[in-house]
């Protein structure tokens, strides 16, 4: 009988180690898509447009000054992406302060990253399992991430739980785009990323957008 338990514990070690394994693999191969999605074509425009300010400045001083102020504004960019792909290595505090602690930390690094409005409203939230609360920051944290990159207005986070029903919610002021379109898929995989931690959950994701009226994230999980 001790053998046996013996041997669960160390299949449970076992199992427990590969899966951490498997989510820092995950997360490196995150942290590189959003690497090559942002900064590596960030830098590449900036070398571009050094290139054209070069050749400019005695021929056309004007659009020489334009072209470095474009080169200011892109360097400016890549040094927030930078700043906020940092904040993401550091790992999230969920074990020792909970999920609403953890996120108002992130979307307070965020404000002072973006000078962007982000606000929470949190209500009837109850602590969940680790392993619940790490898939719901994920999600939360890819949702503010494409809120912050492709809107410039107003983002919104809530965290509600009602009915037995979990609903966490990032909307944002931004141009919006069309979920459906396979193309914009491929490019956001961030999206991907989400549903399938939906589904692990139990859950459904469902994204609302429409040009010009932003965008809105949503996610629900029953509970119990």
């Amino acid at each position: 009988m001790l053998a046996a338990h013996a041997a669960v514990a160390i299949e449970n070690a076992r199992l427990f180690e590969r899966s951490r394994e498997l989510s820092v693999v995950e997360e490196r191969n995150r942290l590189a898509r959003d690497l090559h999605d942002s900064v590596t074509q960030t830098l590449f425009s900036m070398s571009l447009t050094a290139e054209a300010a070069a050749s400019a400045v005695e021929r056309d001083p004007e659009a020489a000054k334009g072209q470095v102020e474009s080169l200011r504004d892109l360097a400016r960019a890549a040094l927030q992406e930078m700043r906020s792909l940092i904040f993401e290595l550091r790992p999230a505090e969920l074990e020792s302060e909970g999920l609403v602690s953890t996120l108002e930390k992130h979307i307070e690094v965020l404000r002072r990253i973006t000078h962007r409005e982000i606000d929470l409203r949190e209500d009837a939230y109850l602590s969940q399992p680790l392993a619940v609360e790490k898939q719901l920051f994920r999600i939360a944290q890819e949702a503010l991430n494409n809120a912050v990159k492709h809107s410039r207005g107003r983002i919104e986070v809530e965290l509600i739980v009602r009915d037995g029903r979990l609903s966490l919610a990032v909307s944002d002021e931004g141009a919006g785009f069309d979920p459906d379109d396979p193309q914009i898929r491929a490019r956001r995989l961030g999206i991907t990323s989400m549903e399938e931690r939906a589904e692990e959950l139990g859950g459904e994701l469902k994204i609302e957008s429409t040009a010009g009226q932003g965008t809105r994230v949503q996610l629900g999980v029953p509970l119990g």
